[in-house]
């Protein structure tokens, strides 16, 4: 290798250096654009498949295809959840201040969502834990918004539905 060759290898290595060292750090910078993503998913995935039919009767005893409609509502549910978790674990990890103080309604939108679960997993369907779900979107939702940062359904594929 010729000094030539090898200074513009340095060149090179520092200029990498440099540039990486600020983008390592710049995930931070998309943290709000992360979170509302995951929580849009989440929300339609919930929205769409659990809320929406619910709200016309498809998981009411003895409708047609209640089973099949409680099946894809727990599929979404899960979805759903593991969106809220990536949102939480953003929000927590977060520097923004917007973020830091939604961690909490997360939280608490987590526990609804683990109360809808635990009922299905034991074969049973409660309306009152659903409503409480949809209020703790709804007001997670609200706060987002009163603070600048909507969180807008996003229409995300579900394996399987």
């Amino acid at each position: 290798m010729t000094s030539t060759s090898v200074r513009k290898t340095a060149l090179l290595a520092a200029t990498f250096v440099l540039a990486a060292g600020p983008l390592s750090t710049g995930h931070a910078l998309l943290d709000k654009t992360r979170f509302v993503a995951h929580l849009g998913a989440a929300y339609f995935a919930f929205h769409h498949w659990v809320w929406s039919p619910y709200r016309s009767g498809q998981f009411a005893s003895g409708a047609a295809g209640r089973t099949a409609k409680l099946v894809k509502g727990g599929a979404a549910l899960l979805f759903a959840a593991h969106e809220v978790n990536v949102a939480e674990k953003v929000a927590r990890n977060s520097k923004d201040p917007l973020l830091k103080k939604l961690d909490g309604s997360l939280v608490k939108l987590q526990g609804s969502f683990a109360n809808v679960g635990g009922d299905l997993k034991k074969g049973k369907f409660s309306e009152a834990d659903l409503q409480n779900l949809n209020t703790s979107a709804d007001q997670l939702s609200s706060a987002s918004a009163a603070n600048g940062q909507p969180i807008r359904e996003i229409a995300a594929p579900i394996p399987g539905l």
